[in-house]
C-alpha cells in the first residue's frame, strides 16, 4: 500500500471565479444574441413588412369606406 502514488486533487480556484465565468461565457452570449436578433429580423420583421406591403399595394381605401357605410358602421353617412 505504501508503493501507491497518491495523487492530491486539484486545488478549487477562489479568486476571480466570476471574472473568468464571464470572460468564458460573455463571447458565446454575445454571438447567440446577435444571431438572434439578424434571425428574428429576417424571418419575423422583413416577413412582416412584406406582408403589410402587399396588402396596401392592393389596398383601395374609398372602397373598403363605401363597404363599412354600407353596413351601416358610420352614423353621420
Amino acid at each position: 500500500m505504501a508503493e501507491k502514488s497518491v495523487q492530491k486533487i486539484p486545488k478549487p480556484q477562489l479568486r476571480g471565479l466570476l471574472a473568468s465565468n464571464v470572460k468564458f461565457h460573455l463571447p458565446t452570449a454575445l454571438a447567440l444574441s446577435a444571431a438572434a436578433t439578424i434571425l428574428f429580423k429576417i424571418f419575423w420583421v422583413d416577413a412582416r413588412k412584406a406582408r403589410y406591403a402587399e396588402f396596401y399595394k392592393n389596398y383601395d381605401a374609398e372602397k373598403d369606406f363605401e363597404r363599412m357605410r354600407k353596413t351601416g358602421v358610420f352614423k353621420s353617412c
